[in-house]
């Protein structure tokens, strides 16, 4: 074989694993993450996920969270039955628009504009939420800043994205 063949293929090979790699990339949307819709029941996550579940208390029984392996900076919010919200808590997984963890408070104003509204944190004082709605109101996506920089996220059923405690 000659180099000119070698060199092809090296670069074919290389070309198909970055493209691999790309497909696994999730995008948080305002109605999942994913593969990963809002309204789904846990075994339809289990099954579009192609892995078992792990529960994590919440000490509710209507809500809790469930994580994949796999995607350890994700947790899904189920509440009676159904997946209403996914939070994001490490940078890795951007939203739509290209914001993430660990961003600046600066850059979302940039990318969302006056959609975003803007609140004080409950609990930090140099900290608020960056709130912007979807067009047709049904879902949203919610950032928490500390300090002028984005420190989670968390996206879905807009009634569901209001809780700042989780499940409580």
């Amino acid at each position: 074989m000659n180099w000119k063949i070698i060199a092809s293929v090296l670069l074919l090979s290389t070309c198909l694993v970055m493209l691999a790699a790309a497909s696994d990339t999730w995008v948080v949307r305002y109605d999942g993450v994913g593969p990963v819709k809002i309204g789904m029941t846990q075994a339809q996550l289990s099954s579009t996920l192609h892995v078992k579940l792990s529960e994590q208390e919440s000490g509710s029984d209507s809500c809790f969270y469930v994580s994949a392996p796999g995607h350890d900076q994700i947790g899904f919010m189920l509440i009676d039955g159904r997946l209403v919200r996914v939070d994001v808590n490490a940078p890795g997984v951007f939203t739509a628009s290209g914001i993430q963890v660990g961003d600046s408070e600066a850059h979302a104003h940039q990318v969302y504009g006056p959609r975003m509204k803007v609140t004080r944190h409950a609990y930090t004082d140099t900290g608020h939420y960056l709130t912007v709605r979807s067009t047709d109101g049904r879902y949203g996506v919610r950032f928490e800043t500390d300090n002028g920089k984005i420190m989670m996220f968390y996206a879905g059923k807009y009634d569901a994205i209001q809780y700042i405690e989780g499940c409580e």
